[in-house]
């Protein structure tokens, strides 16, 4: 059983290392030192490793604070609401962990901190007067005339309220820096991340007795060591901090989907991928993909960034993007751009005005704008207008309202029915929370391992320094699984297509007449696949598609799978696909089954629904 949760972190300013530029951001030292951004540090971290996910605190604190330290006075909205972002780290072995933050700002209190800033600050109006002087007297000799001009170098506010906000003075202003509270997992259960941090965030600065009897410290340890990961086909409620320390606990939901009855789980919500980009983007994206182009998504938001690279990449199941992918691309690693390899990045800028270079195999999408820049020669999805008018079908359904771009049609004028969808627990063992610093309970053993966790955890909590409270702004219960539902109708869909698409391709495939290890060692010049027989069996309208997609890594690699289940090792993606594809047969006559030359829509997802259904409704304590 895995933990929900591997480390509880916290990110921000050093104050022994003091104001360290951050070498990769643009004209840091060309702007004023309040817009600058500054080398952020792991400043704690509980466990101190883990091995089967070692600790990697140069990428964890690069994509916690993904513009570094940022410093603002109380001119600033530093009282607004934290900001929450997930984020993705693969290692070399491969693995992947996924990481959470909430991002706020603390007042810095550090008196040799706050000098230095007003040293910084002295500096730059120096060097900027300089500049003005000598480009004055440039002009001076040259046109004639005083220009008012800047270096172009310096960046300046065009109004004098935005100029005052830049500036800092250390007799007058409060000081506050940017700081991260996060989790890393190896699972993302994106919702009970979020309801964790944001909940911890508002109850540190509130002086309380917990009149429920659970300290802070008790549920960063319980969700630490105590609450593990549920079985397949089974799903619990885990205990997390309330809103305010006078409320009882906030309950959130674990699942874990069974194959090969469901899909896998997903925790971002596509419903906001659809809400931003619209259907005709987000169709030619996943066509994108397919066709194993390079992908480049930019947003301001990194939490954009996540949904969409995490969203779009789930339809492709039960095929899984085998390259580079890195959904926030730190800007140390901006070079990786350059890499003549599909890929899919996100690109964390705030700045709208991004040159892309017109690559033939480049797809941009920026998030922000709604728009997309398409590679050359790119084939069509087949039956591309059924297939987008049944996900607006499932858009209607669940009210979700889109972007509608000229290029859609309305789903009844292209296809008259669309997908219905429906509108016991064994005896399980009760999470436990202990609090050792509760009054009402004795304490760990002095020494004990657990009394020595548990004290780490209460300094890491109380250092986090929180000085502001906020409204509870967490997501109602309601809406999350009906987010879960909505993912789970849209990924259907989009299962559907390959099921039909390939429901014929074990037909095709070469099993090897030699014995796994010899295949294993000379696969990679063999012909695993009849693609010229199985394209002569689709219609003439979707072969070019379909064939490039055949050239795919990620189609080779659903058909070694296939090889490789007759050796015994069953790939979960591969179950669930066989499964459906057994299923399709079934309903339509067995295994002689003729290809239809019309639109299928979904059917699986009324079965699917009511198995999520159950989970979600009865989930163990």
């Amino acid at each position: 059983m895995h933990k929900f949760v591997d480390y509880f972190v916290i990110c921000g300013l050093d104050f022994d290392s003091g104001l360290e530029p951050d070498k990769y951001s643009e004209d840091n030292l060309h702007v004023s030192p309040l817009e600058r951004s500054y080398k952020g540090k792991v400043l704690a971290h509980y466990p101190e490793n883990i091995q089967t996910n070692p600790f990697d605190a140069s990428a964890v604190c690069m994509l916690a604070l993904p513009s570094g330290l940022k410093f603002r006075t109380q001119k600033h909205s530093v009282t607004q609401a934290p900001n929450f972002h997930s984020f993705l780290i693969t290692r070399e072995d491969g693995k992947r962990c996924y990481g959470f933050s909430l991002i706020f700002y603390e007042e810095v209190r550090n008196r040799d901190i706050c000098t230095a800033m007003q040293t910084l600050q002295a500096m730059y109006i120096t060097e900027l007067s300089s500049g003005l002087k000598a480009r004055a007297l440039q002009n001076t000799q040259n046109q004639g005339p005083l220009s008012r001009s800047l270096p172009r170098h310096f960046k300046l506010t065009h109004n004098p309220s935005g100029a005052a906000l830049t500036y800092y003075d250390i007799s007058k202003d409060k000081l506050f820096v940017s700081k991260s509270i996060g989790i890393i997992c190896q699972s993302a259960y994106v919702q009970a991340a979020k309801i964790f941090l944001e909940n911890l965030y508002r109850c540190v600065p509130k002086k309380s007795n917990y009149p429920y009897g659970l300290s802070l410290e008790s549920y960063v340890f319980n969700i630490l060591y105590e609450v593990e990961l549920p079985g397949p086909g089974k799903s619990i409620l885990v205990h997390l901090p309330p809103s305010d320390p006078q409320m009882p606990p906030t309950s959130a939901i674990l699942q874990n989907p069974s194959p090969p009855v469901e899909l896998p789980h997903l925790d971002f919500p596509l419903r906001l991928m659809f809400l931003w980009l619209g259907v005709d983007i987000v169709v030619q994206l996943f066509t994108c993909l397919l066709l194993e182009n390079q992908v480049l998504l930019r947003s301001s938001d990194c939490q954009r960034l996540m949904v969409v690279a995490e969203g779009v990449t789930s339809l492709l199941f039960p095929f899984t993007w085998p390259h580079v992918y890195v959904p926030i691309l730190p800007a140390s690693l901006h070079h990786f751009l350059d890499a003549p390899v599909p890929f899919v990045m996100g690109l964390y800028a705030s700045s709208e005005n991004i040159k892309v270079a017109s690559e033939a195999s480049l797809c941009y999408v920026d998030i922000d704008k709604c728009k997309v820049q398409l590679p050359e020669e790119m084939g069509a999805f087949p039956h591309l207008e059924a297939f987008t008018a049944e996900i607006w079908s499932v858009l209607d359904k669940y009210s979700v309202h889109v972007p509608n771009s000229e290029n859609s049609r309305n789903a009844q004028d292209i296809m008259s029915r669309s997908c219905t969808l429906p509108g016991r627990p064994q005896n399980r063992r009760k999470l436990s929370i202990h609090d050792t610093l509760d009054n009402d309970r004795p304490p760990s053993p002095p020494g004990s391992a657990r009394s020595e966790a548990l004290q780490r955890i209460a300094d890491i909590v109380r250092r986090t320094g929180v000085a502001l409270d906020q409204n509870d702004t967490s997501q109602p219960s309601d809406s999350y699984i009906e987010d879960l539902r909505f993912n789970n109708s849209i990924r259907e869909i989009f299962l559907n297509r390959f099921v039909h698409i390939f429901q014929s391709y074990e037909n095709f495939v070469i099993f090897p007449n030699q014995d796994k290890e010899d295949w294993f060692n000379s696969r990679d010049t063999m012909q695993n696949f009849d693609k010229a027989s199985f394209l002569s069996d689709q219609p003439e309208q979707d072969r070019l598609f379909l064939w490039r997609f055949l050239e795919s890594q990620m189609f080779a690699t659903l058909i070694d799978n296939k090889i490789l289940s007759a050796w015994g090792e069953i790939d979960n993606n591969l179950l669930i696909f066989d499964n459906r594809i057994k299923f399709l047969k079934q309903r339509y006559g067995g295994e002689n089954l003729m290809r239809s030359l019309c639109y299928e829509p979904c059917f699986s997802a009324h079965d699917t629904q009511k198995t999520h259904r159950q989970k979600v409704e009865q989930p163990r304590l």
